[in-house]
């Protein structure tokens, strides 16, 4: 701040000998109020910036600078002022009432405000307070010194208050410029720290499911290989009692078709005693078979006659064909009646 002010200083030093080279050119072009207000505008500048280079040297018990010292502040200030109070005198005429008019509207322009307008009537009310009713006496004996030096101090005492201030100020707003910042880094902090937590606790919530699903496919591919290993199984288990049941029904059809050969065979062994006695028609071709036989055993026997029937009989006897033991059916079948040819067949055929 300090270095600031002494730049300051030294190019409103150089400035204000240009603007204000002697007291005409301060209220030149006619004492144009716009002009001159203008100029005052910046020669208070130069007022404050000399204001803030001393004050900053007051604080720091008075050292100067390499570049300005800080006793140059008043009396460089005190020269400048003396320019513009003794225009002021001069272009008035030592008249207060005209001075103080002419100060009104020079104080009234819109070029200058603020500040600056503050410090213009403040200005004003010195010089109209300095100024004694005698125009003569003003113009030739004003005393531009006496008022400088109490402008000077009364515009330095409210430069160090409005310094201390905006100081004052300053540190408020950086000091609630810190706390702002620390409270915005502290909000961040927390937010990162919830947005962290937030996606950690879906991470661990998204790992759960997939676990869950994982868990949940294998257990369902599990369950499908037992119900398959179960499916093979019942159906193996039912193949083999199909196949029990097909080898347990051709064992009761051996069983049975071996109890039903047995009836047979057994059936076949009693036939001849137990087969009834079915008497046979002699056909007409059995009988001329049978009458040669007759003629061949009746030729011999010349010289005694025989009766028909009774050679008949035992011929028929000797040729009638013996019953041939018939095959032993598969199923318990009754033989078949053995033909026997009767004493009346014989005859028939003589």
């Amino acid at each position: 701040m300090k270095s600031a002010a002494v730049i300051a200083l030294v190019g409103a030093t150089s400035s204000s000998a240009a603007i204000l080279g002697n007291g005409k050119a301060f209220l030149g072009s006619g004492m144009q109020p716009e002009v001159v207000a203008r100029t005052l505008s910046s020669v208070e500048d130069e007022w404050k910036a000399q204001a803030a280079v001393f004050a900053e040297c007051d604080s720091t018990s008075g050292e100067g600078s390499s570049i300005v010292n800080c006793a140059d502040a008043p009396s460089s200030f005190g020269k400048s002022c003396a320019t513009v109070v003794g225009a002021i005198i001069q272009g008035s005429g030592g008249d207060k009432d005209v001075a103080k008019e002419y100060m009104v509207d020079v104080c009234s322009q819109k070029s200058i405000s603020g500040w600056h307008q503050a410090q213009c009537h403040a200005l004003s009310l010195s010089v109209q307070g300095s100024m004694s009713a005698d125009k003569y006496e003003n113009r030739e004996h004003f005393n531009t010194a006496k008022l400088c030096t109490g402008f000077w101090s009364r515009f330095l005492s409210d430069e160090q208050k409005r310094m201390a201030q905006e100081k004052a100020e300053h540190e408020v707003a950086e000091k609630k410029e810190a706390e702002e910042q620390a409270a915005a880094e502290k909000k961040a902090a927390e937010e990162a720290k919830i947005e962290a937590e937030r996606k950690k606790a879906e991470d661990a919530a998204r790992e759960k499911k997939d676990a869950e699903t994982k868990a949940a496919e294998e257990a369902a591919q599990a369950k499908a290989k037992m119900a398959e290993a179960a499916a093979r199984s019942a159906q193996k288990k039912l193949e083999a009692e199909e196949t029990a049941q097909a080898a347990k029904l051709k064992m009761e059809e051996a069983k049975t078709a071996e109890e039903e050969h047995a009836k047979t065979v057994a059936a076949v062994k009693q036939a001849p005693e137990a087969a009834p006695k079915v008497e046979k028609k002699v056909t007409k071709e059995e009988v001329v078979f049978a009458k040669p036989i007759v003629a061949v055993a009746k030729a011999p026997a010349a010289t005694k006659p025989v009766a028909k029937a009774e050679v008949a009989k035992p011929v028929a006897a000797k040729e009638a064909p013996k019953p041939a033991a018939p095959a032993a059916p598969k199923t318990a079948a009754k033989p078949a009646a053995v033909p026997k040819v009767t004493a009346a067949a014989s005859k028939k055929a003589f």
